[in-house]
C-alpha cells in the first residue's frame, strides 16, 4: 500500500476535485462518498461547517489533509467498500485524526484500487492534528495495516523516494515493482548527500560520476538560489525531486563555500549547458519526463509539468499540477490555470451545489492536487 500525502489551503477545492470524479460521463468510472461525518448536505453547508472551525485557528493556514490511499491490483479481488472503508478509517485514526471533520472518497479512475481521504486538521475542539514526521508515521501505519488485513506488502517509499511518488510513478511501482527515473536520481543523490560533510566540489564530481549533472541557478553575485538535477536525459528541479534535495537543504549536509566553490559550481553549470543544451535555459519546461532523444528540448504538457519563468527562481517556488497537459499553478500566486478545482476556498463554484450524501460520483487524476508549500514563518 502506498500513501500521497498532502496539506493545503483549500478544503472546498479539494472537495470539489473529488464531487467532480462522482461526475465521470463513463459510470463505472464514477467515484464514491464511502463516508462522512459532516451533518449536511449541499456544499454550502460544508463550508460553512469548515469555516466555523477555521475561526478557532485563524492563522492556520494549511489544514487541509488530503491523501490518497493506493492498493496492488492483486489485492482488488477482496478490497469491499466495507473494507476499504475500515482501512481507511483506521488510517486516520492512527494519524491522529480521531476527532475532526471528514470525507472518504473511493475512486475508480486508476489502474489500481484507492481512497482519498479529506480531513481538517483543525479538531472539534480547537486542537490540531501535527503534521511533524507525518512521512515516517504514515509509513509505519501503512505497514501495520498491510500485516492486519493480509494486504500486498509495498516497499516503503523512504527506499526509493523523498517525496511522495505521484500518480503515473504509484501505478507503474505497483505494475512493475521497479522505481522511476526520478526515484533512482532521488536514491543516488540520497547516498551522496548521507556523507558527512561532503565538499560540493566532491559532491559534483561524484555525482557526474553517475551520471548526474547539476545547474545552480547562480546569480552574478555568486550567490545561488536553487538547483537543477539532469539524469539521464531527466530533468527536474530541485524542489520537485523533494524538499531534502532543494539547495536550502543541501546546504545544511555539504561543506559550501560561496567564494571557494564559485569556480566549481560555475564550470558544473558549463558542463551540464554543454551537455543538454537549450534544456537548461532559463524560461524551459522542467517536467517529469525525459528529454527527447537527439533533442535539445524537453517534453512539455506531462503531467508534472511546470514552468520557471525568466531571470531568477528560487528553490522554495513550486507548482502543482492537476495531473494534465496545461493544468498548473503557481502555489506562490495561487494564480490558475484549467485547474480542475478552485485553487482559493474562497472560490464560489463549487460545481452541482447539491450533495446526496452518502452517494457521489467523478473521477480526474489521483496525484497531488495542490502539493506543498513549506515556507519557513507559515502558520502550520
Amino acid at each position: 500500500m502506498i500513501a500521497s500525502q498532502k496539506i493545503g489551503k483549500s478544503f472546498m477545492g479539494a472537495l470539489n476535485y473529488n464531487l467532480q470524479k462522482m461526475n465521470h460521463p463513463d459510470i463505472n468510472r464514477r467515484a464514491e462518498l464511502l463516508d462522512t461525518n459532516f451533518d449536511c448536505d449541499t456544499l454550502e453547508q460544508v463550508k460553512k461547517e469548515v469555516e466555523l472551525l477555521r475561526e478557532l485557528r485563524p492563522n492556520l493556514n494549511r489544514y487541509v489533509y488530503h491523501t490518497s490511499l493506493n492498493f496492488t491490483v492483486e489485492d482488488e479481488a477482496f478490497l469491499s467498500n466495507e473494507k476499504l472503508l475500515a482501512i481507511a478509517q483506521e488510517y486516520l485514526e492512527e494519524n491522529g485524526f480521531n476527532n475532526n471533520q471528514y470525507l472518504i472518497f473511493r475512486h475508480y479512475d486508476a489502474g489500481h484500487p484507492h481512497v482519498h481521504l479529506l480531513v481538517n486538521r483543525i479538531r472539534f475542539d480547537g486542537s490540531v492534528v501535527s503534521d511533524s514526521n507525518n512521512y515516517q508515521k504514515s509509513e509505519a501505519i501503512l505497514r501495520k495495516l498491510e500485516l492486519r488485513y493480509n494486504l500486498t506488502t509495498v516497499a516503503p517509499s523512504k527506499d526509493v523516494t523523498q517525496r511522495a511518488a505521484k500518480k503515473d510513478e504509484i501505478e507503474m511501482a505497483l505494475r512493475t515493482g521497479k522505481p522511476s527515473e526520478k526515484m533512482l536520481l532521488q536514491e543516488k543523490l540520497r547516498q551522496l548527500t548521507s556523507q558527512k560533510n561532503i565538499y560540493l566540489q566532491t559532491l559534483i564530481q561524484q555525482g557526474e560520476a553517475q551520471g548526474i549533472h547539476f545547474l545552480f541557478n547562480q546569480a552574478s553575485t555568486g550567490r545561488i538560489t536553487g538547483i537543477t538535477y539532469f539524469h539521464n536525459g531527466f530533468k527536474i528541479k530541485g524542489k520537485v525531486l523533494g524538499n531534502q534535495f532543494k539547495w536550502s537543504e543541501l546546504l545544511k549536509k555539504i561543506n559550501y563555500e560561496q567564494v571557494r566553490d564559485c569556480k566549481a559550481v560555475s564550470e558544473a553549470n558549463s558542463r551540464t549547458r554543454a551537455i543538454y543544451g537549450d534544456a537548461t535555459s532559463a524560461g524551459e519546461r522542467i517536467t517529469g519526463h525525459r528529454i527527447p532523444s537527439g533533442s535539445d528540448q524537453l517534453l512539455t504538457g506531462g503531467a508534472g509539468d511546470f514552468e520557471v519563468g525568466a531571470g531568477e527562481w528560487s528553490d522554495d517556488q513550486e507548482t502543482a499540477t492537476a495531473g494534465y497537459p496545461g493544468r498548473e499553478r503557481s502555489l506562490d500566486t495561487g494564480q490558475d490555470a484549467d485547474l480542475s478545482y478552485p485553487a482559493s476556498a474562497d472560490h464560489e463554484y463549487y460545481g452541482n451545489d447539491h450533495i446526496d450524501f452518502p452517494q457521489i460520483s467523478d473521477d480526474v487524476d489521483d496525484e497531488a492536487v495542490y502539493g506543498k508549500s513549506r515556507r519557513r514563518g507559515r502558520g502550520r
